[in-house]
């Protein structure tokens, strides 16, 4: 009888243990929501900022065919700050914009695109490829706007806060 109360004993603490390490997990966020690595969903581009730590860079030029607004806007902190954008209406644009010193991996067959800083593109069917840097960001632009769409787009990128 003496050891079943010593296993029973032994059960309530380990339980009130993890019952106060997982408290513990779901609490700490609510104060210090910078634990967090995402991915977020954000509803407005002014919002991704709290997120990321940086502003995101948008195109001035957005042609209708995109849409009124971005369809899907993606935050992530971790492993490196990273903003994903997507409009899509009649044709579609896709932009990653992330803070990291490695380039993205692009395919053997790609061409210069002076566009943007170190600047590779690449086509894969009606599809569209660019990537380079601007200032501490590496770019990835994906879109189906055409080879003067993707130049607009990527020579239009700004400071959300410029483009207010």
């Amino acid at each position: 009888m003496g050891r079943l109360r010593g296993i029973v004993s032994l059960l309530v603490i380990v339980g009130g243990f993890f019952l106060a390490a997982r408290a513990l997990h779901l609490v700490v966020p609510l104060f210090y929501p910078q634990v967090l690595s995402g991915p977020f969903s954000v509803e407005e581009l002014g919002d991704v900022a709290q997120y990321t730590g940086f502003s995101p860079l948008t195109p001035f030029y957005r042609p209708q065919e995109l849409g009124q607004k971005p369809v899907n806007i993606t935050a992530e902190r971790r492993p490196h700050p990273r903003v994903t954008i997507f409009w899509h209406g009649e044709r579609f644009l896709y932009l990653e914009e992330r803070q990291d010193g490695q380039r993205p991996p692009t395919p053997a067959d790609t061409r210069p695109f002076p566009t943007l800083e170190d600047g590779r593109r690449w086509a894969e069917g009606d599809t569209l490829y660019a990537i380079g840097k601007k200032g501490d960001l590496w770019i990835s632009l994906r879109t189906d706007l055409g080879e003067e769409g993707l130049r607009r787009v990527a020579e239009t990128l700004r400071p959300l806060p410029e483009l207010l």
